[in-house]
C-alpha cells in the first residue's frame, strides 16, 4: 500500500502544481491592481482626506481620515441631517399675516427659504378668499431673524449665492431681469411682476441681456422688495393697496392673526432643491431657522451653531466648529471620518441627493476646495458612505473626478 501511494504522488503533483500556478496567475494581477489603485488614490488625494466604509463602519478605502479640512458645499449634508432631526421631514415654513385697526396688512416672515412668486400668488388668492378687498400700508416684519445678520463666507457681490438671509425674503433675495440695449428692463420670468426696485437695481448695476443678481444693496432693500412683489400679487388678486410698503412700525404680537400661510413644500421637498441647485441661501435659511425654533427668535448664527453642535455630539462627533450652513465659510473644518458618521445617520434620506453614475452625492467647490460626499450604489447592498475632501492651491475637478471613479470601481457597483 505504501509503494502504491508513493507511486501515485507523481501523477497527482502535476495537475496540482498546474492548478496552483493557474490560481496564482489569476490572483496576482488582482493584487497588483489593488495596490496600484491604492497608490493612485494616495497620489491624487495628497494632503486631502478620503474614506469609504462598508458594513459596520469597516473602512474599505482610507487616506488621512482624521485630517480636518474645509468641506465647501458638502457641508449641506450636515445641515440637512441636523434639520431633519430637529424640525422633522414634514416641517413646513410659515408666514403670518395680521391686520391693524387702521387697515394695514402686517406681514411677519419666519424664514421661509422658498417664498417664490408662485407661492406669493397663492398667498394673495388665500387673502382674497378670506374677504380682504383692500389694505392701506403693507408693513414688513423681519424680526424673526436678528437685525443686520450677515453670515461669514458671503460677500457683497451680485452673485445669487451671496444673497442676504432674512426672515422675510422672496425669490431667494434675487431679481431675474432682461435689459435691452436701450436700457429697457423687463422681468425675465413670466410669473414675476417687474417692480420699481428690480428696475432700479438692473439699471444701477449696468446689466445687459438676461441676468439674475442678488439684492446686495442692503437687508432693508431686500425686505422692501418682498413688500413690492407682494403688493403686485395682491393687486392682481383684486386687493387694492392704497398706501406704501414700509418696515413694520408696530408690535406684531399686539395684533390678532388674520391668516397663516403654510408653505406648499415640506422640509424634505426643500432639501431636495437645496441639493439639486446647491442653493446657499436656502441652506442658511434652514440653518438659522433651526436656531430660532430651538431657542426662540430672533434667529442668530450662534443659536443655529448650538443646534448643529448638539446634533453632531449626539453622533459622537466632538471638537468640531461649523460656522454656517451652506459651506461658504472656510472657518468650518471637518474630517472624512466625521463626515462619514453624518452620512451613516443620513442614509435613510440618501435619495434626496443627486443620484447618477453609480452614486448619490453632493459636490463642494471653492477656489481651493474640491470635495465630494455621499453614497456609492452597490448591487444588492446598502449604499456605502464615501468622502473626498481636497484642499489646496492647484486642486482641480479632474483630481476629484478621478478619485471618485477609483473609489466607485474599487468597491464595485
Amino acid at each position: 500500500m505504501e509503494s502504491l501511494f508513493n507511486k501515485a504522488v507523481p501523477r497527482l503533483r502535476i495537475p496540482c502544481l498546474f492548478l496552483l500556478l493557474l490560481l496564482c496567475g489569476a490572483v496576482q494581477p488582482a493584487f497588483a491592481a489593488e495596490e496600484d489603485r491604492g497608490r493612485e488614490i494616495a497620489r491624487l488625494a495628497g494632503g486631502g482626506g478620503v474614506l469609504v466604509v462598508g458594513a459596520g463602519g469597516r473602512p474599505l478605502i482610507s487616506h488621512n481620515p482624521e485630517k480636518r479640512l474645509v468641506p465647501a458645499s458638502t457641508l449641506k449634508i450636515v445641515t440637512a441631517a441636523a434639520a431633519l432631526a430637529e424640525l422633522g421631514p414634514g416641517y413646513r415654513f410659515t408666514t403670518v399675516f395680521r391686520l391693524t385697526p387702521e387697515g394695514d396688512l402686517l406681514v411677519s416672515g419666519q424664514g421661509d427659504p422658498h417664498l417664490v412668486s408662485e407661492e406669493l400668488e397663492v398667498v394673495a388668492a388665500n387673502l382674497a378668499s378670506r374677504g380682504l378687498s383692500s389694505v392701506r400700508r403693507i408693513l414688513l416684519d423681519n424680526g424673526y431673524f436678528a437685525r443686520g445678520l450677515v453670515l461669514h463666507g458671503t460677500n457683497r457681490s451680485l452673485n445669487p449665492y451671496d444673497a442676504y438671509n432674512g426672515a422675510l425674503c422672496v425669490n431667494f433675495n434675487t431679481i431675474f431681469v432682461q435689459v435691452d440695449v436701450q436700457d429697457r428692463v423687463r422681468s425675465a420670468e413670466p410669473q414675476t411682476p417687474l417692480t420699481d426696485i428690480a428696475k432700479r437695481e438692473a439699471r444701477r448695476n449696468g446689466l445687459r441681456g438676461r441676468a439674475r443678481i442678488n439684492l446686495a444693496g442692503s437687508p432693508e432693500q431686500c425686505l422692501l422688495y418682498a413688500g413690492e412683489l407682494l403688493k403686485a400679487f395682491l393687486e392682481r388678486a383684486g386687493i387694492r393697496v392704497t398706501g406704501r410698503v414700509a418696515p413694520c412700525d408696530v408690535d406684531p404680537s399686539s395684533l390678532p392673526v388674520f391668516y397663516v400661510h403654510r408653505s406648499q413644500w415640506t422640509l424634505e421637498d426643500l432639501l431636495r432643491k437645496v441639493f439639486q441647485y446647491s442653493n446657499n441661501f436656502m441652506a442658511n435659511q434652514i440653518f438659522l431657522t433651526m436656531g430660532a425654533t430651538r431657542f426662540g427668535p430672533p434667529a442668530t448664527a450662534e443659536k443655529a451653531r448650538a443646534v448643529i453642535k448638539g446634533y453632531l455630539e449626539g453622533l459622537g462627533i466632538r471638537d468640531i466648529h461649523v460656522e454656517e450652513g451652506s459651506g461658504l465659510s472656510r472657518r468650518t473644518r471637518i474630517s472624512a471620518r466625521q463626515m462619514i458618521r453624518v452620512l451613516e445617520a443620513f442614509r435613510p434620506f440618501h435619495r434626496l441627493l443627486e443620484c447618477e453614475d453609480g452614486a448619490c452625492a453632493k459636490t463642494g467647490t471653492l477656489n481651493d476646495v474640491k470635495s465630494l460626499a455621499g453614497y456609492l450604489l452597490t448591487a444588492g447592498e446598502e449604499p456605502l458612505p464615501f468622502v473626498i475632501l481636497l484642499n489646496g492651491k492647484g486642486i482641480g475637478h479632474r483630481s476629484r473626478d478621478r478619485l471618485f471613479r477609483l473609489l466607485r470601481d474599487g468597491v464595485g457597483r
